[in-house]
């Protein structure tokens, strides 16, 4: 089931529940009962509305702020690999090649597989391997020449960055919003739509719309954060477009 039709599900199951809860209250409960509680529940109502609006802003900004961070991480990443693959071209022509190839391989793979992988809150053993082959064909460099070894030292500058950035893209594929959250987002929710149902107003129907637009809002404040959350799943996840542009380039500088 696609990202979208999942919250398609979730905003209109939410209103059709609040709408369901609301249609039993007024059943089961007098309009004269409900008029005399609506001032003790409105006063609730405004303080858990409150503190819920901060929670909500705050939870949105924080993953925001993540998912362009995300984003930019990859475009970095994605530039330490071009200049590993510039800064290869001044070195020895075996050793270009094997970058090259290692460089290829690293592409690949977190096009591949790798992305795939992120989605599914899934390690990718393809990628680990390619990041091990790229420190090894370093790790058997020779750098003769104090020129060579100037472009070699860089280029492990360049490569201990791209090691970097891919861990934190992987830390950052795993979210940012802790379970507790969820839980007190969720509970102090339904509390909110819970307490409409204290409001005595004579026409259910135009009650029934504004309790099912406030459960539409809130439910997909949830399900804008949860899509948010993991920035390389969802609708508007991270897209390994630069790799894919940088896989060309490298492929360009491969010694013939």
């Amino acid at each position: 089931m696609s990202t979208f039709l999942v919250g398609a599900v979730v905003v209109l199951g939410s209103i059709m529940l609040s709408v369901i809860g609301l249609l039993i209250v007024r059943r089961n409960v007098r309009t004269e009962w409900l008029k005399r509680h609506h001032e003790l529940a409105s006063c609730y109502f405004h303080t858990i509305g409150t503190l819920y609006a901060v929670l909500i802003a705050f939870a949105i900004y924080v993953v925001w702020g993540g998912f362009k961070e995300a984003g930019t991480n990859l475009n970095r990443e994605a530039t330490e690999i071009a200049d590993l693959s510039r800064l290869s071209t001044a070195l020895p022509y075996q050793l270009r090649k094997n970058i090259s190839m290692a460089l290829m391989e690293y592409l690949n793979a977190v096009v591949e597989d790798e992305f795939p992988a992120m989605e599914q809150g899934r390690n990718s053993q393809r990628t680990w391997a390619a990041v091990q082959q790229l420190w090894d064909v370093y790790g058997t460099a020779q750098p003769d020449t104090p020129r060579l070894q100037g472009y070699f030292n860089e280029s492990l500058r360049h490569l201990t960055q791209l090691s970097d950035l891919r861990r934190t893209r992987l830390f950052a594929s795993h979210g940012a919003v802790p379970q507790i959250l969820w839980c007190l987002l969720t509970v102090a929710g339904v509390l909110l739509v819970g307490f409409t149902y204290f409001v005595g107003h004579e026409g259910i129907a135009t009650q029934a719309i504004m309790t099912a637009c406030l459960a539409g809002v809130l439910s997909f404040s949830m399900f804008l954060i949860l899509s948010l959350n993991r920035p390389y799943s969802g609708i508007g996840h991270v897209v390994p477009e630069p790799f894919q542009l940088e896989l060309s380039h490298v492929a360009s500088r491969m010694p013939k």
